[in-house]
Formats: structure tokens, C-alpha cells, sequence
């Protein structure tokens, strides 16, 4: 989208660390009171917006199969690994930096692109296929009628 074909496997990861910048941000402004409980508190609101989101696309999500939910519940199961990774993340983040919560939101999000981006830049190595963002090109718009 914004990268030059070489690095289009870094946009998924920019965009990501910027998710959980936002993310960090708000479990801070919340709860800035311990290491852990900030890190609980950033784990519960990701959860909050992902499940959201994921339960509003769960149509989409139903053809994976449930691995320890049940099938109905499927949808549920990207939200909570993905939130259990949020609170490791940010309880890292915590123990580099606590000192501002602006600072550690920050941190937090390094240390999650610098994780991510690795994971990201080894399987785009090894060939795998990695998301990446495409903009549909607009339709032609029809040419306007001359005036009369």
C-alpha cells in the first residue's frame, strides 16, 4: 500500500504496532497502578474491541474450525489467544519502561513489532503467504453528461 513491494510484509506489522500503541494506551490511562494489573487491564480492553469486532465478522469466521471452544463459539477462540499474547506483550512493555504512560504504551508497542516483525519476516522468508493490505482500484466513473 504505502511500501515498496520488497517490504509490503512490514505493513501488517506497522499497522498492528499501532492497534496496540492505541490499545496500551487506553489500559494506562485506565489502570497505571501496578505492572500486572495494567497489563490485565490493556489484555481486557483488547479483548473488549477484538471480540467486538471479531463477533460482528463472525460469519467469516465459522469456517475455522473450533479447536477447544465449542463450534459456536469459534469466533471466540482467535480473541483470547490473541488477548493472552496482548497481556505478555504489554507485561514486557511494563517491565522495560513503566515510568509514563505514554512511554510505556510506546514500548509496549516496539516490543510488539519488534516480536511480530521477526515472526512476520521469517515466514515471508520461508514463503509462506502474509496478509498483506491491497486498495481496490475505484470503477471508472462514467464520464459527466456536457451541459446543454
Amino acid at each position: 500500500m504505502f511500501l515498496p513491494t520488497e517490504y509490503v510484509w512490514l505493513e501488517p506489522v506497522l499497522i498492528a504496532a499501532g492497534v496496540v500503541f492505541v490499545v496500551g494506551l487506553i489500559g494506562n490511562v485506565l489502570s497505571f497502578s501496578s505492572r500486572f494489573l495494567n497489563a490485565l487491564v490493556t489484555a481486557i480492553v483488547f479483548a473488549v474491541i477484538f471480540g467486538s469486532l471479531t463477533f460482528l465478522a463472525k460469519a467469516e469466521v465459522q469456517s475455522i474450525p473450533a479447536q477447544f471452544l465449542p463450534a459456536e463459539y469459534a469466533w471466540l477462540e482467535p480473541v483470547l489467544i490473541a488477548s493472552a499474547v496482548v497481556f505478555v506483550v504489554d507485561f514486557i512493555g511494563n517491565i522495560l519502561s513503566f515510568s509514563n504512560r505514554f512511554v510505556n504504551a510506546l514500548v509496549t508497542a516496539i516490543v510488539f513489532a519488534v516480536i511480530f516483525g521477526s515472526l512476520t519476516f521469517i515466514a515471508h522468508r520461508e514463503g509462506v503467504a502474509v496478509p498483506t493490505i491491497t486498495v481496490p482500484t475505484p470503477d471508472a466513473a462514467p464520464a459527466p453528461a456536457p451541459a446543454p
